[in-house]
């Protein structure tokens, strides 16, 4: 999804060292480095295949992540399906040059004529040793970590969280399955597909973005860690005592709908990790 200025953003197709090459079908934005039979030995071998969707395929090659997808007809046509095509490289890109942590961009095709586009493939930096913040977390709890690390752990995260809210850009799956790291320290974003360039960071966007990232974590961590979490990410005019009451009521009811959607039609392949540490105590503190 993009709102910013197409014309501006367009320069992020095919930035300061990539360039265009021809592939059978399409066209592709590589980086310089990258020859032909490199990027179609990519495009080719299978790898390891990672998710599959009806429109779409991730697979391993290496150390790169190829995420293939097919647009139907309505949303192949010209101007619309183009630009929903090359919005996550757009991306990549924009956010890299705002100082953004995401993955490594190497090649972007679109294949197509006419102006339409059918398919499209990004090929971008497997995070290598590296798992969703959802996933990192409930690995350390079952260590043992304390309350003073996770605190931190959280300080960084938001740290994280409001540098991309600077950069001009929203995330609208904010959720921790889509914030990955290493080491606790360093955070990259992911589903850039998601990403929504030059819009204004609202206060509904916001409150969002909140929601997401305490459903993400509330299964595990009680309120004495989150209300700071919060609170660190929560620009200064709003008022936590009043925001944290939102957060919570909409966090119960999108998770009501969540469970309700669950029982009607099975759960997703992956769920939330820490779900496992369910914690079910009153909050201590409703401020």
């Amino acid at each position: 999804m993009m709102s910013h200025k197409s014309e501006e953003l367009q320069a992020f197709l095919c930035p300061d060292g990539f360039r265009q090459l021809p592939v059978p079908g399409g066209m592709a934005y590589a980086r310089q480095d990258v020859d032909e039979k490199q990027l179609q030995a990519l495009l080719t071998y299978e790898g390891e295949v990672l998710k599959t969707s009806e429109k779409s395929r991730v697979r391993r090659l290496g150390h790169w992540v190829i995420k293939e997808t097919r647009h139907g007809l309505a949303s192949g046509l010209v101007g619309h399906g183009r630009s929903r095509s090359r919005a996550p490289w757009i991306a990549l890109h924009y956010l890299r040059q705002h100082g953004v942590r995401v993955p490594e961009p190497l090649a972007y095709v679109e294949y197509g004529r006419l102006g339409m586009v059918k398919a499209g493939a990004q090929i971008f930096q497997y995070l290598s040793f590296s798992y969703d913040v959802e996933t990192y977390l409930s690995m350390r709890i079952r260590e043992g970590v304390d309350g003073e690390a996770i605190a931190a752990f959280l300080a960084e995260l938001a740290r994280a969280v409001n540098k991309l809210g600077e950069s001009g850009a929203w995330h609208a799956d904010l959720s921790g399955k889509n914030i990955m790291t290493r080491d606790g320290a360093q955070f990259y974003f992911v589903d850039l597909e998601a990403v929504e360039i030059g819009c204004v960071y609202d206060d509904e966007k916001r409150l969002k973005n909140h929601i997401q990232l305490y459903d993400s974590f509330c299964d595990a961590l009680s309120d004495a860690l989150l209300v700071p979490f919060i609170d660190a990410i929560l620009p200064n005019n709003l008022d936590l005592r009043v925001w944290m009451p939102r957060v919570r009521q909409a966090q119960r009811e999108r998770r009501a709908r969540i469970e309700a959607r669950w029982a009607k039609y099975g759960p997703p392949e992956r769920l939330n990790p820490l779900r496992a540490f369910r914690f079910d105590q009153p909050h201590e503190q409703e401020r």
